[in-house]
C-alpha cells in the first residue's frame, strides 16, 4: 500500500517535530511511505537538520521530499497542490505537533475499505479527554472507536487518512478538496462541509481507530493566545459564518457589524480589526492570494533517479 504523508512545519525544525519523530517509530510493514515536508517559514531549515532527517528516513525506507517556502502559505493551497500529485492509496495530512501510535499506518493498511481512517484525538493539554472525531452539529458529542458515517461526522486534518476514492469523488464533483478561501483554522471544518454536501461521499463510511495526542488551540485559554492567533481564529469564524451551507450570512452590512462585535469580544487591536474588515469585504482569507508554482521542485530529497 502506498501512503503519501504531508507534514507542514512552521517555526519548527525537522528534529523538533513531534510528528516526524513519532512517524520514524511507527510500524511501516506492508506500506510504502512517501513523506512530503513543507517548511512554511519563517526561516529556512538548517542543512545539518535536513541531512540528518533524510538519512534517518532513508534508513527506514521512507522516500522524502522537502519543500521550503517562508511566505507562510495558506494550508488549503498546500494541501490541494499535493493532493493532486503522485499516485497513492491514502493521503494523510499532519501538523508538526502530533504524536501517533506505533500501529498508525497498520491501522490504515488493514482497513483500506474505508473512505476515511482517523484516530481518536486527545489534546496534549487534557490527555484524558477525547475531542475528535465528533458529531457534525453537536460538537461536544464525540464519536467512539469503530465505524461511522461521513454524513454526520467531522474531525481535524492532522492524522486523518483520506482514501484516493474519496478524493477522486470530491475532485470529480467540485474540482477541489480544500476550500482555498480558508487558510489556516477551519480548513478541516470546510472539508467535512464539502463531504457532507456531496451525496457520493456523504454515504461513505469511515473508521475511528487508535489514538493520537495533538496540541489543540481550543484547549488553550483565549486570554493567553497571541494577537495573531486571535485574529486567525476571527478570520475562520467570519468565513464559516459566510459559507456554512445551512446558514449562509453573506450580507456585507451584517458581517461588518459582526466584525465590530468580534473586535470587542476577542480584544483585537485596531490594526487587526482593519484586516478582519478586509476579509469581510473580499470574502476570503488574506493569505488566499499567495499561490504555489504548479511546477515547484523540492529543495532537498532522498529520491534518486
Amino acid at each position: 500500500m502506498r501512503i503519501n504523508v504531508l507534514t507542514v512545519l512552521y517555526n519548527c525544525t525537522l528534529s523538533d517535530s513531534a510528528t516526524l519523530k513519532s512517524i520514524l517509530q511507527a510500524n511501516l510493514e506492508s506500506t510504502k511511505l512517501n513523506m512530503i515536508i513543507w517548511n512554511n517559514g519563517p526561516t529556512l531549515l538548517k542543512e545539518q537538520d535536513i541531512n540528518n532527517y533524510l538519512k534517518s528516513n532513508q534508513k527506514n525506507g521512507i522516500t522524502t521530499s522537502i519543500y521550503q517556502d517562508v511566505r507562510n502559505i495558506s494550508l488549503s493551497k498546500i494541501y490541494n497542490h499535493f493532493i493532486n500529485k503522485i499516485d497513492y492509496d491514502f493521503f494523510v495530512i499532519f501538523d508538526q505537533d502530533s504524536n501517533i501510535d506505533f500501529s498508525f499506518f497498520q491501522n490504515i493498511y488493514h482497513n483500506s475499505q474505508y473512505a476515511i481512517i482517523c484516530p481518536a484525538i486527545f489534546p496534549k493539554q487534557k490527555i484524558d479527554k477525547q475531542c475528535f472525531p465528533s458529531d457534525f452539529e453537536q460538537r461536544e458529542q464525540v464519536v467512539p472507536l469503530g465505524e461511522f458515517s461521513l454524513s454526520n461526522t467531522r474531525t481535524i486534518n492532522s492524522g486523518t487518512a483520506l482514501s484516493k476514492d474519496l478524493i477522486d469523488k470530491l475532485l470529480d464533483n467540485h474540482h477541489y478538496v480544500f476550500d482555498e478561501k480558508f487558510a489556516f483554522y477551519h480548513t478541516d471544518h470546510r472539508l467535512f462541509d464539502l463531504i457532507h454536501a456531496t451525496p457520493q461521499t456523504a454515504m461513505l463510511k469511515g473508521l475511528c481507530i487508535g489514538k493520537m495526542y495533538h496540541d489543540m488551540t481550543c484547549e488553550v485559554s483565549y486570554d493567553v493566545l497571541s494577537e495573531r492567533a486571535r485574529l486567525e481564529i476571527a478570520y475562520a469564524k467570519m468565513l464559516m459564518r459566510m459559507y456554512r451551507a445551512h446558514n449562509p450570512k453573506i450580507e456585507l452590512r451584517r458581517n461588518l457589524f459582526y466584525a465590530y462585535k468580534m473586535k470587542k469580544k476577542d480584544n483585537l487591536s485596531f490594526r487587526s480589526f482593519l484586516k478582519l474588515l478586509k476579509c469581510v469585504i473580499t470574502k476570503k482569507h488574506p493569505r488566499s492570494y499567495a499561490s504555489i508554482d504548479k511546477d515547484v521542485k523540492p529543495t532537498n530529497s532522498n529520491i534518486f533517479s
